[in-house]
């Protein structure tokens, strides 16, 4: 190929890619200035394109499966959840109730008021093995361990996403209800 010709194709690629280039952000910037734009029937709309995170957080669906919760007023200390996990993410322990433990204590009102005949010893779940899958909260009988929509709750250390149930401490906050 001739050098000249090379020389005026390189300079032709170079405007058409930055012409190119310059059309996707001119799109951007115009939506980010209050244009609408329909394309094949979608509106794309207007406004900011993306959000600040984190100081701006977008709702999160209430059904979406993030962050296990037990409330453990509600448990029972069935061991379901703990069977049915698919990666043994759930710790429980437990033993009869004794004569002096209150026999005919109940569950509260909102965990249907169902008889506990076991004293709940241990409730661990570990994050970091946790699949989302929901299966422990489809199983329990008392509707006590639930997904939460808390998603911010990385740790440093794997070991510090087992969370004891029972002497709940975490410096993020506590799911409401």
């Amino acid at each position: 190929m001739n050098p000249i010709r090379e020389y005026f194709q390189n300079i032709y690629d170079a405007v058409t890619s930055t012409y190119k280039g310059m059309r996707v952000t001119g799109r951007s910037f115009l939506k980010t200035q209050g244009f609408r734009k329909v394309r094949g029937g979608y509106d794309y709309g207007a406004g900011p394109v993306t959000i600040s995170y984190p100081e701006i957080k977008d709702d999160i669906p209430s059904i979406s499966r993030n962050r296990l919760f037990m409330h453990q007023d509600g448990c029972i200390a069935c061991n379901q959840c703990a069977v049915i996990c698919p990666v043994e993410c759930i710790t429980i322990e437990s033993r009869k109730k004794s004569e002096d433990e209150n026999p005919e204590a109940r569950t509260p009102a909102e965990f249907g008021s169902k008889p506990v005949k076991l004293k709940l010893l241990r409730f661990d779940i570990d994050e970091a093995l946790c699949c989302f899958c929901g299966l422990c909260t489809e199983v329990c009988p008392t509707e006590c361990i639930v997904h939460t929509t808390e998603y911010e709750y990385s740790k440093f250390d794997r070991d510090n996403l087992i969370y004891d149930y029972l002497n709940f401490k975490d410096e993020n906050p506590l799911p409401k209800g």
